[in-house]
C-alpha cells in the first residue's frame, strides 16, 4: 500500500513540475515518466530479481558447459591411457616373442617326397633349390608361425635362418618341417627337437 502512495506522490510531483519552470536548476522540465516509474522501490526490486535470475541461468549454463568439457577431457584421457597400455602390452609381447627361443619338434622333407609338387604353399619353386633369398625353407603351422615369417633355427646339427614358406596337413602346433636336398637326407636327419627364434 505504501508503494502505491509513493507512486501517487511522485506522479503529483511530476504534474506540478510540468507547470513550474526553473531554468537555473532543471534546465528541462520535460521529465520522462518511464524513468520515474523505473526508480520506484517496486520496480527496483523486480529489476534486481530479473537480473539475479538471468545471472543464475548464465552461471548454470557455464557450469554445465564446463562439466561437459571436463567429461570430454576425462574420456579422451582414458582412451589415451588405454591406447598407451595396449601399445605397451603389444610391445612387451612382441619383444618377448622376438627374443625368446621356443621348442619345436622338427621333421625333414625334400622336393621329391611323395605327394610334393616342388612348389611351396607361398608359390616358391623348390625343385632345384632349398633356399629362397639365402634363407632355408620350412613348413609350419600358420596359426603358430604365420607364413612369410623369418625365423632362426638351432638344430643338433646346424644353425640357420629360414622363411616359413610352406605348410602341410601333418604340421600342426609346435612342429615344423625343414626342407632338405633329398629324401635320403630327410630320413638320415629323422625327427628331433629344435629351438626356434622368431626374427620378423
Amino acid at each position: 500500500m505504501n508503494q502505491y502512495k509513493i507512486i501517487l506522490f511522485i506522479f503529483l510531483i511530476l504534474l506540478f513540475s510540468l507547470f513550474i519552470k526553473d531554468d537555473e536548476k532543471c534546465g528541462n522540465n520535460n521529465l520522462d515518466l518511464n524513468k520515474i516509474f523505473q526508480n520506484t522501490p517496486k520496480n527496483s526490486y523486480e529489476n534486481a530479481i530479473t537480473t539475479i535470475r538471468s545471472k543464475v541461468e548464465q552461471i548454470k549454463k557455464q557450469k554445465y558447459q564446463m562439466q561437459l568439457e571436463l567429461k570430454q577431457r576425462m574420456h579422451e584421457e582414458k582412451i589415451r591411457k588405454e591406447q598407451h597400455n595396449l601399445e605397451k602390452q603389444y610391445s612387451s609381447l612382441n619383444n618377448k616373442i622376438n627374443t625368446e627361443w621356443r621348442n619345436f619338434h622338427a621333421t625333414y622333407y625334400s622336393n621329391d617326397c611323395r605327394g610334393c609338387s616342388g612348389i611351396t604353399a607361398t608359390g616358391i619353386n623348390v625343385q632345384e633349390t632349398i633356399y629362397f633369398k639365402n634363407l632355408r625353407i620350412v613348413a609350419v603351422d600358420p596359426t603358430i608361425i604365420p607364413l612369410g615369417t623369418i625365423v632362426e633355427i638351432q638344430t643338433r646339427n646346424e644353425r640357420f635362418k629360414a622363411i616359413a614358406a610352406d605348410k602341410g596337413g601333418a604340421i600342426k602346433g609346435y612342429r615344423l618341417d625343414i626342407l632338405v636336398e633329398s629324401e635320403k637326407i630327410a630320413v638320415q636327419y629323422g625327427r628331433h627337437d629344435v629351438q626356434v627364434l622368431i626374427i620378423k
